[in-house]
C-alpha cells in the first residue's frame, strides 16, 4: 500500500521535473525544483518565502517554465490519475466558475466582481469536474477573461476531454441560461440541466404551475435578440422555511420534478471541489497570471491525486494527505523501475 503510493509521488515529481532545466552546474536540480513546487501546494505557502531556495531564485525557475508544457505535463498526470479512479462508464459532469481576489494593479485578465473581499477585482476561472457520489474528480480548469464568451468555455473545455469520460449529464449554474450556450450544447448532443433564470416570462409559468393551470413539465422557446431555443421547462415544488418555493430548470430531457431536483442537488459537489483545491493552492504576490493559472492548476493536479490516493487509503483526509506527501517528498528518489501512472494491479 505504502509502497505503491511511494510510486505515484516519485512518478509525479519525476514528471514534474520535466519543466525545469536548470545550468549542469545549478546548485538546485530539476527534481529539487519539482519538489519544491509540489511543496508549496502543500503548505499553501509562498515562493516570495524560500529560503531553499531563495524567493528569487525560485521565481525565476518557475517564470522560466513554459505554460504549455506545463499544461501538457499536468494532463498527462491528470488522466494517469483518472485512470486510478473507479467511475461508472457514463458520468456526471458539473461546469462551474470560480473568482479568486485580486489586489493589485486592474490587468486585461482581471474581472469585475463585487462581492469580493476587500476588493473588486478578481480572477476567474472555470473547472469542469466529475460528481459522482463519493467520487470527485476536476477534469479541466481553464482563466476565463472579462470579454470570454461562456459558449467559448464550453467549447473549449468539451473539446478538452472528447474520448476521455462519456457524460450521462451536465449540471450548469444558471450564469449558462443564454440562447447560445444551449443551442452549442444540443448541437453536441450533451444532455444538460440547468436553472432557469426568473425572467417575466418564468415567474408567470411558475405562477400558473402554482395554481395548477400548467403541467411540471411543458415545452418552452427561449428567446434573445432574434435567436432561440426550444427546452424541456421542469417546474418542482419543495418546501422552505417560509412556505412553498418553486424552481425552474431547462433541460433537453423531460426529467420529473423529483429526478431533476436531486440530480441538480449533485452541482453542489463542485463547489466542495472548489473549496477543497484551495487547500492545495500556492500563494504569491507577483502579478504574473500565467504563475497565478499554474498555481490554480497545481491545485487541482493535488487534488486530484488526492482522490486517487483514497482509492488506496480509504477514507483519508485532506491533512492526512499532506503529511504523507510530506513524507514522500523527502525521500522521493527514482525508483528503480520507472512506472507509468496506468491503473493499478
Amino acid at each position: 500500500m505504502f509502497k505503491a503510493t511511494k510510486k505515484l509521488v516519485n512518478e509525479v515529481i519525476k514528471t514534474i521535473a520535466k519543466l525545469f532545466n536548470p545550468a549542469p552546474n545549478s546548485k538546485y536540480k530539476a527534481r529539487q525544483l519539482a519538489k519544491v513546487l509540489v511543496d508549496l501546494g502543500l503548505r499553501k505557502a509562498s515562493a516570495e518565502e524560500c529560503s531553499k531556495p531563495s524567493p528569487d531564485r525560485a521565481l525565476d525557475r518557475l517564470h522560466e517554465v513554459c505554460e504549455r508544457s506545463f499544461d501538457r505535463v499536468v494532463w498527462k498526470l491528470n488522466t494517469g490519475l483518472f485512470e486510478r479512479v473507479p467511475l461508472p462508464q457514463r458520468v456526471t459532469l458539473a461546469l462551474d466558475f470560480k473568482t479568486l481576489p485580486y489586489y493589485g494593479a486592474e490587468q486585461p485578465a482581471c474581472v469585475g466582481d463585487s462581492r469580493l473581499p476587500g476588493t473588486r477585482l478578481g480572477i476567474r476561472f472555470a473547472t469542469l469536474s466529475i460528481v459522482e457520489s463519493g467520487r470527485t474528480f476536476v477534469l479541466v480548469v481553464k482563466q476565463v477573461g472579462p470579454l470570454t464568451s461562456k459558449v467559448r468555455v464550453l467549447r473549449e473545455m468539451f473539446d478538452t476531454i472528447e474520448g476521455l469520460v462519456e457524460p450521462r449529464i451536465i449540471l450548469l449554474d444558471k450564469a449558462f441560461f443564454t440562447v447560445d450556450v444551449i443551442k452549442e450544447l444540443q448541437s453536441r448532443k450533451l444532455p444538460f440541466l440547468m436553472p432557469a433564470k426568473r425572467t417575466e416570462p418564468i415567474k408567470k409559468l411558475c405562477c400558473l404551475f402554482k395554481r395548477g393551470k400548467i403541467p411540471p413539465i411543458t415545452s418552452y422557446t427561449i428567446k434573445s435578440f432574434g435567436n432561440s431555443a426550444q427546452v424541456k421547462l421542469i417546474l418542482a415544488r419543495k418546501k422552505a422555511k417560509r412556505g412553498w418555493r418553486t424552481f425552474a430548470y431547462v433541460s433537453n430531457i423531460a426529467f420529473k420534478p423529483e429526478v431533476a431536483k436531486e440530480l441538480y442537488r449533485r452541482r453542489w459537489r463542485i463547489e466542495t471541489n472548489n473549496r477543497e483545491i484551495g487547500k492545495f493552492r500556492a500563494r504569491t504576490t507577483s502579478t504574473s497570471m500565467k504563475l497565478r493559472r499554474m498555481y490554480y492548476s497545481l491545485a487541482a493536479l493535488l487534488y486530484n491525486l488526492w482522490i486517487a490516493l483514497r482509492q488506496v487509503l480509504s477514507g483519508l483526509r485532506s491533512r492526512e494527505f499532506k503529511n504523507i506527501l510530506h513524507l514522500r517528498l523527502k525521500d522521493a528518489s527514482p525508483m528503480p523501475s520507472e512506472l507509468g501512472l496506468g491503473p493499478p494491479p
